[in-house]
């Protein structure tokens, strides 16, 4: 007997046809540290990638900065040196206690302000201080804290000496009643930004003995300002500063208690070793629901700011090339100003990142000059190298 086989078919060996690259997605990530790739792509892709570039290298490069703000506190002024403010603060909160006075968040027309007891004005608030504009006139009681202090300096002959003088460590302000308007260059104000501004602007006589660390307890507003002791010939740059806002601060928030409970409403005791410590916890607390709104303004005003600054330079960035390619020699002189404003959202994403990575290492004061910086050495590189007359055409 016969078999049939079925023949298999035969295996036929084929080369794999290798796939070109895709040099436009090269591009895109070339373009990052390549100025030539930037340069080509700019002018090749639509006005829309130049655009969303553009925008999206604007909001990177922002990113540390809308962390920071979001991260700041009310209470990180009192995460410093505190210049003996925090001794003053509890001693503040110990005068309430013993006169039995109270400053408490109300509700008066459908707005949270504070307002003070006869006590405080009367037993507590003993001194006073002379606020007007020309026109009109108040008096703003308020309460001071005065102590001791140790002074060294040299006599004719270089030798140390040694002084005890009396030094007002901190003033409470009270601007709870004053509901008169102050006119300062046009503009109206409060009883309570007023006074912050005036106590900023103290100037020769008026600034003798009334520069000091001081909390503005205002209708309205919250204000405070701590001072290094040995500065106080500056009222205009206090070592720490805050602001806030009544709106947000809860009603029946007493200062009072401030000795009495802690933030976490644990029962505090004056002869515990962070009693002082806890009272200034309190004040942090009341700070951090005060800065509420001022943080939410901030955060707005400083990202919009950078924003503006940021796009500025991206633009100016595409000037540059535009006026960097007009010489007669130039091989790239044929770049029209449209192209030229895309080659330059093209080279916004590598400062962008570095920005980005950076601005979380750096000090916070110096990230807004990180993109500053990295866009001008890669514009610096561009000119010089790219766009050079005698650099010949890829």
């Amino acid at each position: 007997m016969s078999r049939k086989f079925k023949e298999k078919p035969k295996k036929v060996k084929t080369e794999k046809v290798k796939r070109e690259p895709d040099m436009r997605k090269r591009a895109y990530l070339a373009m990052l540290f390549n100025n030539r790739a930037a340069f080509d792509g700019g002018r090749r892709e639509p006005w829309w990638v130049a655009v969303l570039f553009f925008i999206a290298s604007i909001v990177i490069a922002l990113v540390p900065a809308m962390v920071q703000v979001g991260k700041t506190k009310g209470s990180d002024i009192f995460k410093g040196a505190l210049y003996h403010t925090d001794v003053a603060l509890t001693k503040f909160v110990e005068t309430l206690e013993e006169k039995d006075a109270d400053l408490t968040v109300v509700t008066e027309n459908d707005e949270n302000i504070f307002k003070a007891s006869p006590e405080f004005i009367t037993m507590v608030a003993t001194n006073t201080f002379a606020l007007t504009d020309g026109a009109t006139n108040e008096v703003v009681p308020y309460y001071s804290f005065i102590q001791k202090r140790t002074i060294y300096t040299r006599g004719e002959n270089e030798e140390v000496i040694t002084q005890e003088v009396d030094f007002e460590y901190l003033r409470v302000y009270y601007t709870g009643d004053i509901q008169s308007s102050f006119l300062l260059d046009g503009k109206v104000y409060t009883g309570d930004s007023f006074l912050a501004l005036k106590l900023l602007a103290l100037s020769e006589e008026d600034a003798v003995g009334n520069v000091t660390s001081h909390l503005i307890v205002g209708r309205k507003n919250l204000y405070t300002r701590i001072y290094n002791p040995t500065a106080i010939n500056k009222p205009g740059t206090p070592a720490l500063s805050y602001e806030g806002r009544t709106s947000s601060l809860p009603v029946g928030m007493n200062i009072r208690d401030f000795g009495k409970v802690s933030k976490d409403g644990i029962r505090l005791d004056a002869s515990d070793a962070d009693y002082t410590d806890k009272v200034v916890e309190n004040f942090g607390h009341m700070q951090d629901l005060g800065y509420k709104e001022v943080k939410v303004r901030t955060f707005w005003f400083q990202t919009g700011i950078y924003a503006v600054i940021f796009a500025i330079i991206g633009l100016v960035m595409g000037l540059i090339i535009f006026i960097s390619t007009r010489g007669k020699m130039n091989p790239n002189r044929d770049v029209k100003f449209g192209e030229a404003l895309k080659i330059g959202a093209w080279l916004l994403p590598a400062p962008a990142l570095i920005t980005l990575v950076l601005g979380f290492i750096l000090p916070a004061q110096y990230f807004q000059m990180i993109f500053i910086m990295t866009l001008g050495m890669r514009s610096v590189w561009l000119t010089m190298r790219t766009l050079n007359p005698n650099t010949p055409r890829q």
